[in-house]
């Protein structure tokens, strides 16, 4: 056999790559072809639909928020639970429906009360925090600059504090707002150096972010304790109309378990308010007496000629509760930081 025959022995038995190639190609052509026509006729590769979120059943007072500067509260102390809001109504036939609330929502809320018997518990979702100094109007001041409070709150302090300098004809006042919202760590800091000596971290009522000192800046650089009196006088029969309340009022160191002290104001809403300047009660003594008045013998209290009716609705020992709230008035539910819920309807 010659060289030439030996060449053209080889060629005969070369195997083609290409051609395997590109059968393997047009066989996986085929097989995603069949698998496709096998999905479609079971409906098996069908993208599940997204569910629907839960429509909210609460109903709150609308507001009108300052600059937001934190969302998230920074406790110092770590969070272990969440709450929710939302929760299915179930209908009732007296133009009531049973809204569900977590055990959490105990917790939460404008009338949450905290102190040396009720622990404040950091619910997330509690408060919305803002700075005061960023968000403030021009008839007070701020004193520390880092002074932080719940929107609500803070919108309705703007609210009074215009209205007082208005009511004397003044463009500004000497008042200014210190301390605010807290940290549990800022509290441990602040009970052993002694600054905050009766509140002990996680009873101190400054954790609700509802909370503030007020004191007054004269010409002659004193800085004396903020007192309803003199050309103050104002704030004695109006602040509750702003949902403000003097948390340590005077004869009442027995209920508070604290001293008066005359400069430390909380909101809690006014119709609250209200009815607490009104029969001369401080918060201790109202979220007991709201214990005693169900949706069928509620408190009814007018600020302003908007009327509310206040009642107390008891949680379940464990789990959820079922909150009667009406179908169609507005109303909010606060927690008392106790064993319930408030609920106020306007009427």
């Amino acid at each position: 056999m010659n060289k030439g025959e030996r060449r053209r022995q080889r060629r005969r038995y070369r195997v083609r790559y290409d051609r395997i190639v590109i059968m393997a190609l047009i066989l996986t052509i085929v097989i995603v072809l069949m698998t496709s026509c096998v999905l479609a006729v079971t409906g098996k590769g069908e993208k599940p639909e997204k569910p629907q979120p839960k429509p909210k059943t609460s109903q709150s007072e609308p507001t009108t928020e300052p600059e937001k500067e934190q969302t998230s509260k920074d406790s110092g102390k770590e969070d272990t639970t969440k709450a929710t809001t939302e929760g299915e109504a179930k209908p009732l036939d007296d133009g009531f429906t049973a809204e569900t609330h977590t055990h959490d929502e105990i917790f939460m809320g404008d009338l949450i009360l905290v102190n040396a018997d009720h622990e404040y518990k950091f619910i997330d979702g509690d408060v919305e925090l803002y700075s005061v100094v960023q968000n403030r109007n021009d008839y007070y001041s701020n004193g520390d600059y880092v002074t932080k409070l719940d929107s609500m709150a803070l919108t309705k302090l703007n609210e009074m504090m215009e209205a007082f300098a208005k009511s004397q004809s003044l463009s500004t006042t000497n008042i200014f707002v210190q301390d605010g919202y807290r940290t549990y760590q800022e509290q441990v800091d602040r009970h052993s150096s002694g600054k905050s000596g009766t509140f002990e971290a996680g009873h101190c009522d400054y954790h609700t972010g509802r909370t503030i000192d007020m004191f007054r800046m004269n010409d002659d650089g004193t800085t004396p304790y903020f007192k309803a009196e003199g050309d103050a006088a104002w704030f004695a029969d109006n602040a509750c109309k702003y949902g403000f309340i003097v948390r340590y009022p005077e004869g009442k160191d027995e209920a508070t378990g604290e001293k008066a002290r005359t400069y430390t104001y909380r909101y809690v809403g006014a119709p609250h308010a209200t009815y607490m300047h009104d029969n001369g009660l401080c918060l201790e003594e109202y979220i007991a007496e709201v214990k005693e008045h169900t949706k069928d013998d509620p408190l009814t209290v007018a600020v302003d000629g908007v009327v509310s009716l206040i009642y107390y609705v008891p949680a379940s020992e464990e789990g959820n509760t079922d909150v009667t709230v009406p179908k169609d008035k507005e109303y909010t539910v606060s927690g008392n930081n106790c064993d319930g819920f408030i609920v106020t309807v306007k009427k």
